[in-house]
């Protein structure tokens, strides 16, 4: 589970008590209503992306309603998707115009949305993608929008790292307590080129997080040991071990098939099959994050 096995265990002591939280994925791929992944799949270029960036309006917006929602089903934690793989920004960040301030709506979205949760009395946490499909110097890879694109390949992770990390420091010190990290994804060994923990810094990612919120939870997807273990679309068949020892652990699932919006997937799971894979999760004392995109 973690290198630290009684620290994970006290700082997720709050976390083993409240079961069930709410995740909820958004961005501009929210738009084009494919899937949040859309840049991806369709390999769509930054030019024809960035129609979503100058049209992203979301006069709907009401983090007061979405809290009391969220707290009415008894969801007792909330996480956010600060910037997720196509580096769109929901933040105000000092290091890239690629962000909500600079579209249309014009405003920060995070702290509305903390200071809305927090009212409601529940525990505030981020997701944090450490893939940048917007960023110039994240090479290219096997996922990357512009795979295939020779002429893309001559670029410096080291750059992009320390981008990385200066996002990640402004995450930690922006926002007063944080509970909870979800940091997304390390695949090492992709075709087609991927992704270390330590193309990340990871180990010096930890090192902030344990510095500057010394109480928050973190998942295990920075390709190092974490606080807890994340298996995503699909409820453990058993108590989740490691090495025989058993671990921390928290299934996220979607209502229907998609992270993001997709318009087309309405596929979507019954009451009675969420409450049942929450009541699945905790008897093998593991938590449900349910998503909303």
């Amino acid at each position: 589970m973690s290198r630290d096995d009684a620290g994970s265990q006290a700082r997720a002591a709050w976390w083993l008590e409240a079961r069930l939280g709410l995740f909820i994925h958004w961005g501009i791929y929210a738009l084009p209503a494919r899937h949040e992944w859309v840049k991806s799949r369709e390999q769509l270029t930054d030019d024809h992306y960035q129609r979503y960036f100058d049209h992203f309006y979301p006069d709907l917006y009401d983090p007061a309603q979405w809290a009391r929602v969220a707290k009415d089903a008894g969801m007792r934690y909330f996480v956010i998707t600060t910037k997720h793989h196509d580096g769109f920004c929901l933040w105000d960040s000092d290091l890239t115009d690629y962000k909500v301030t600079k579209t249309p709506w014009g405003k920060d979205l995070i702290r509305p949305m903390l200071e809305a949760f927090r009212a409601e009395g529940l525990r505030v946490g981020f997701y944090h993608s450490v893939i940048d499909w917007h960023h110039p110097e994240f090479p290219i890879d096997g996922h990357h929008p512009r795979r295939g694109d020779a002429a893309a390949n001559d670029r410096d992770i080291s750059k992009y790292r320390r981008y990385l990390h200066g996002q990640v420091r402004e995450l930690l010190t922006r926002f007063g307590k944080l509970d909870y990290l979800f940091f997304d994804f390390t695949y090492p060994d992709l075709p087609g080129g991927g992704k270390s923990a330590a193309d990340w810094g990871s180990e010096e990612l930890l090192a902030m997080v344990r510095e500057l919120q010394p109480e928050a939870i973190v998942n295990d997807r920075l390709g190092i040991p974490g606080d807890f273990v994340t298996p995503e679309q699909y409820q453990p068949a058993s108590p989740m071990q490691r090495d025989g020892a058993p671990v921390l652990w928290e299934a996220c699932q979607t209502l229907n098939g998609s992270w993001g919006y997709d318009r087309d997937n309405l596929h979507y799971k019954t009451p009675d099959m969420v409450v049942r894979m929450l009541i699945d999760g905790v008897s093998k004392n593991g938590n449900l994050l349910l998503n909303v995109g």
